[in-house]
């Protein structure tokens, strides 16, 4: 995940200060969604951790 971070952090540079390619933007855009569910999933984990006690 950490390689994928920096990759994501990468791109988001690179989108704020340029044009990206389109290969770029997908990517971007699959790393960005890939970040989402990971978060996503870690929320419902201390929810569930939350809840339990």
């Amino acid at each position: 995940m950490n390689e994928h971070t920096e990759r994501l952090v990468g791109l988001i540079q690179k989108f704020r200060t340029e044009d990206i390619s389109l290969e770029d933007a997908i990517e971007l855009r699959r790393l960005s969604a890939e970040f989402a569910n990971v978060c996503g999933e870690t929320v419902e984990h201390k929810m569930d951790q939350f809840y339990e006690k």
